[in-house]
């Protein structure tokens, strides 16, 4: 095939599309999750630190405490020295006591805030990251991508076999329907020749015709739900949602 002139500055004209379409669509919004990020992790850093040093103001005045309560110790011991020794280390026994209960309060304090504090930003970055999923899984959605997701469901769906066909069979047999009933849900209308297909394979994987009943389902966002009789499959973004949602805690 010769190559003219027109060929090769429509092939260049391609290139810069689809360099301007990349940077448009993948680049800007990886980057901006990538800032997003980047500046929550600076404010927890920032939080840590800040509340290191308010544990180091803490350890710094209980040390003050501890060398007051010391000067105290050793002026009572001043003091009584001339009473009897059983009453002065009565005394002393006392105010070691008195140090050991207030460092364990003052500890306790210190754990207390330090897990209340690490709790709460774990909840917000937990809250901010499952804000930033679902919007970002939410933009994606589309009905070319609920094709491409059909797709891997219907090429997943005619792998089980074995144990997994069985168990699907089961689930309809042992409540007695014929034909039994499918629920099937997508986000968006699906075409009839798709349509054809799945439930061409749904009765090729259960072993018996069936009722299908098609309805649309937005919080899916982008897939596709199948309801069978005691089994549910479903392959859509609102399953990334939801298992990292579930996983974060």
């Amino acid at each position: 095939m010769e190559l003219d002139a027109t060929t090769f500055v429509l092939e260049i004209i391609n290139f810069l599309v689809l360099l301007w379409l990349l940077n448009r669509l993948l680049y800007r919004p990886v980057r901006a999750a990538l800032d997003t990020r980047a500046q929550a992790e600076a404010s927890r850093w920032q939080a840590l630190e800040d509340r290191q040093a308010a544990i180091d103001a803490d350890v710094a005045r209980l040390a003050q405490e501890k060398a007051d309560l010391e000067a105290r110790r050793v002026a009572a011991e001043r003091d009584l020295a001339d009473e009897v020794a059983g009453l002065r280390l009565k005394r002393l026994a006392e105010l070691g006591r008195e140090l050991d209960a207030e460092r364990e309060k003052a500890r306790a304090r210190i754990l207390q805030g330090q897990a209340l504090a690490a709790a709460q930003q774990e909840d917000a970055l937990r809250e901010r990251a499952a804000r930033f999923v679902a919007d970002y899984l939410t933009r994606l959605a589309s009905p070319p991508l609920e094709g491409a997701i059909v797709e891997l469901f219907l090429v997943d769906l005619g792998r089980q076999a074995g144990p997994a066909g069985i168990a699907l069979r089961d689930g309809w047999s042992d409540r007695g329907e014929a034909p039994p009933e499918v629920r099937v849900s997508t986000a968006y209308p699906t075409a009839p020749s798709t349509r054809a297909r799945i439930e061409k394979q749904i009765e090729a994987l259960m072993g018996a015709n069936a009722r299908t009943r098609w309805q649309l389902d937005p919080q899916l966002l982008a897939g596709i739900c199948v309801h069978l009789p005691g089994h549910q499959l479903e392959a859509s973004l609102r399953r990334g949602v939801d298992a990292f949602v579930r996983a974060c805690p």
